[in-house]
């Protein structure tokens, strides 16, 4: 990566939002000496006013968290990004810095209140060999229950030193008696690339999930084999990728972009923040045709390399809006077991436009809040009256996050595919339909028996959900039992609720299309991992198949042009 300016920087980062509670409006601060005084002066204060209130405040405090607390007030009124790097947060920052971690190779979520896997263990771990499944609910650790723990919780039990032992006993489904593992843990290489595989005429298809330390190599060797496999063009997937190390993205896009191209530079208040990126190497891709997906979640580092690729004319954008997260951070060692990680400069594309977009913070926090934070989270307005441009011409907008060549509409689910979700019904049914189905074929459609076995399934679990409209009337009837006209309102109630439970009734067949595919996607995971559920996934995917679609057609070429008057 070739890149200007000073190199005595902290290592920069890009990584997903912090959450942001409270503002404090920040004002001119003075200059030279009077603002070492100024600094001095606060922090007195500041002391003071924390040691009167830990030796003398009417019950006891404990000072730790009391300084916490003043700590994360004073990064929050900043901006949304600026955090302290603690315990936990930290053990995280390092596993996405270094690439790797001491652990067994599974990924849980909580669900139904027990930790459970929800992906097939990672290839070559510990979990893996020693036959976790995906589905399997971890109901002790060492001994001790995991009913109601977090997720941080669970992870650092499960992590740890390699070579050490930790022993897990499992509940899964179709198994009367819980099953003891003991697992000695080993460093665990995080995966970047999800999928790397061809499709159909020729066509590659690459998913990125994130922006580690290995994301580059990744991604070069997923090119290179691709190529010796005979690609004749590129889909590369960034949906739902927040992003990661800013030198991660950068070495992503030198895959793809000629030699000495520009792809990103950073400018801050302190000539340390200023830098430039180049390319430095010949594209592994060559000239093939590539589309990159991206979507409202693509963020950060994503947007980097789509916003590279796309104002150097080397791909085309197909998908929604990015998240529009334009800002830089540097991580500053503190002590031993903390970092600040520090908002110090924005990002600028190759046509030099900014992605930072701050409407998304209104709508996130209201007028009032982003108006009183500091201005660093706001996109410059000089540049979002300027007019930017791809190197051929192309028009393309400031402050907006990366706008799409293509725009395809994003599916949106309606009430009862969200219940049947977030009750994870369809991923418990295909725990326990892959345990008792080791044999099944995988190229499998689902069939009818598939469907009349889940509808079973859904009535022997009580599955329910209700409508907004529902929601809404059960709140409506709050009111009227508060104004005392609740009795005289219920045979109109009592009907009302009468035609939505008669609108629910055909739900399921309404959805069968929805339920078939979660289905299918489900138990593949399920009985050969994450590449097989991507696999299932495909012809469903709209993006993707429009994407193809302009490659097919050679659309693409004519996209890569300027509009007549354009440039």
């Amino acid at each position: 990566m070739m890149r200007t300016g000073r190199h005595t920087r902290p290592l920069i980062i890009l990584l997903l939002i912090a959450s942001m509670a409270g503002t404090v409006a920040l004002t001119g601060l003075p200059s030279g000496a009077d603002r070492l005084g100024e600094i001095h002066k606060n922090i007195t204060l500041f002391g003071l006013i924390y040691r009167e209130i830990a030796q003398k405040y009417v019950e006891d405090v404990q000072p730790d968290k009391l300084m916490r607390v003043g700590v994360n007030a004073m990064l929050r009124a900043i901006d949304p990004y600026t955090v302290l790097i603690e315990d936990e947060d930290n053990e995280q920052f390092q596993i996405m810095t270094t690439g790797r971690y001491g652990g067994v190779g599974m990924l849980i979520q909580v669900r139904e209140g027990w930790p459970t896997v929800v992906e097939p263990p990672y290839d070559n771990t510990p979990a893996l060999r020693a036959g976790i499944r995906e589905g399997d609910r971890i109901i002790e650790i060492d001994g001790e229950s995991t009913r109601g723990k977090s997720v941080s919780e669970v992870a650092s039990h499960l992590r740890g030193e390699i070579g050490t032992s930790v022993v897990l006993k499992v509940s899964r489904d179709g198994v009367a008696d819980p099953l003891e593992f003991r697992l000695v843990r080993a460093e665990i290489v995080v995966k970047d690339v999800e999928y790397a595989g061809i499709l159909e005429d020729g066509i590659g298809y690459i998913k990125l999930s994130r922006f580690s330390r290995n994301a580059a190599n990744e991604v070069r060797d997923a090119v290179r084999r691709l190529r010796n496999d005979g690609m004749q063009a590129l889909v590369f997937d960034l949906r739902n990728n927040p992003g990661g190390l800013l030198d991660a993205a950068v070495g992503v896009t030198d895959v793809f972009l000629p030699r000495k191209e520009r792809i990103v530079s950073t400018k801050g208040r302190v000539p340390e923040a200023a830098q430039e990126y180049y390319s430095e190497n010949d594209p592994i891709i060559g000239d093939l045709p590539m589309v990159v997906l991206v979507n409202d979640l693509s963020a950060s580092a994503s947007e980097i390399v789509s916003g590279a690729l796309q104002d150097n004319d080397r791909a085309i954008i197909v998908g929604q809006q990015t998240f529009g997260k334009g800002l830089v951070q540097s991580v500053v060692g503190l002590t031993r077991e903390s970092r600040l990680k520090l908002t110090t400069a924005k990002y600028y594309l190759p046509s030099g436009r900014l992605i930072q977009n701050d409407s998304r913070w209104k709508k996130r926090f209201g007028e009032d809040v982003v108006d009183h934070i500091t201005d660093v989270i706001k996109a410059d307005s000089t540049h979002m009256l300027q007019d930017f441009f791809t190197a051929s011409g192309r028009k393309v907008p400031s402050g907006k996050g990366i706008v799409p060549d293509v725009a395809v509409p994003q599916d949106t689910l309606n009430d009862y595919e969200v219940a049947l979700l977030r009750q994870s019904m369809i991923f418990n049914y295909a725990v326990l339909y892959a345990n008792t189905h080791a044999g099944l074929k995988r190229d499998f459609e689902v069939s009818e028996a598939i469907i009349s076995d889940f509808k079973r399934f859904l009535k022997e679990k009580e599955f329910s959900y209700k409508l907004a409209s529902e929601q809404e009337l059960d709140e409506f009837e709050q009111a009227l039992k508060r104004d005392g006209v609740y009795e005289q309102m219920l045979p109109t109630l009592e009907k009302m609720h009468a035609q939505i439970e008669e609108s629910k009734k055909n739900a399921f067949d309404e959805n069968i299309d929805f339920i078939k595919q979660q289905l299918g996607e489900e138990i593949a995971a399920k009985l050969w991992g994450t590449s097989a559920k991507i696999e299932k996934s495909l012809k469903y995917d709209k993006e993707l198949q429009k994407a193809m679609e302009l490659i097919r057609d050679q659309a693409w070429q004519t996209l890569l042009r300027p509009a007549s008057g354009q440039g």
